[in-house]
């Protein structure tokens, strides 16, 4: 399998070497960065796409980029990596997914969505919050003094200028173990429900490598096993 860090080496980002500062992405500004970061893109016939300013939009996952002071979506259909700030991301059924780690077998990944449930629940005052019955979507949308204007093909500017005035977006952040094209939850009962999967051995590794779910090292392990246990 190709490996994804290794594809995008060859993308010479100077960046702070300061972390960023944590950031809640808004309605308004519905991106997982507080800017738009530098970075830059292979496609999936591995052309290496001049550097550029991009952001990951959350609504949908696509990859946002800034031309000419607009606000563009990327054409997902050509994107296989793409480099945003210090972070590298990758194409999975047309949403990016941040590269955590990976080995000869695949990647373990990150994906970052809109959580509809909370975002569906009203509070109705002392810390309490219920489902609407009318659940709203998610509004991905600037606003300005005259009304609503789309963010994409909209100038940056205009759109930067009131990120911080829409509701700050509810997140669900969801660890994928990525092997032979399959985009897999970095959970017990899903690895086991793979196909291909023999249950009682699977629970045995699980069992003799003391497998932490939440941790990279040991997803790596699990990675490993399914890229030998299972079929491309």
């Amino acid at each position: 399998m190709k490996r994804v860090l290794l594809l995008i080496a060859g993308i010479c980002i100077f960046t702070p070497l300061f972390a960023l500062t944590p950031f809640e992405p808004r309605e308004t500004w519905p991106y997982l960065y507080e800017n738009f970061e530098p970075g830059a893109v292979r496609t999936s016939s591995g052309a290496l796409i001049a550097e550029g300013s991009y952001n990951v939009c959350i609504a949908d996952g696509s990859l946002h980029y800034i031309s000419e002071g607009k606000v563009m979506k990327a054409d997902m259909a050509s994107i296989f990596t793409a480099r945003v700030g210090e972070d590298v991301y990758v194409k999975v059924r047309g949403a990016m997914y941040k590269v955590l780690a990976e080995n000869d077998y695949g990647s373990i990944l990150e994906g970052v969505e809109v959580d509809m449930e909370e975002l569906g629940k009203v509070d109705v005052g002392y810390g309490v919050s219920v489902s609407s019955s009318s659940r709203h979507g998610l509004n991905v949308m600037a606003l300005d003094s005259g009304g609503n204007v789309n963010i994409l093909n909209e100038n940056l500017q205009v759109v930067a200028d009131n990120k911080m005035r829409g509701k700050v977006l509810p997140l669900k952040v969801t660890t994928y173990i990525y092997c032979h094209n399959r985009l897999t939850r970095a959970g017990k009962s899903d690895i086991l429900d793979l196909p291909g999967i023999d249950k009682k051995d699977a629970n045995n590794f699980i069992k003799q490598e003391k497998i932490k779910w939440r941790k990279t090292d040991s997803l790596l392990k699990v990675l490993e096993y399914i890229g030998t246990h299972t079929a491309q």
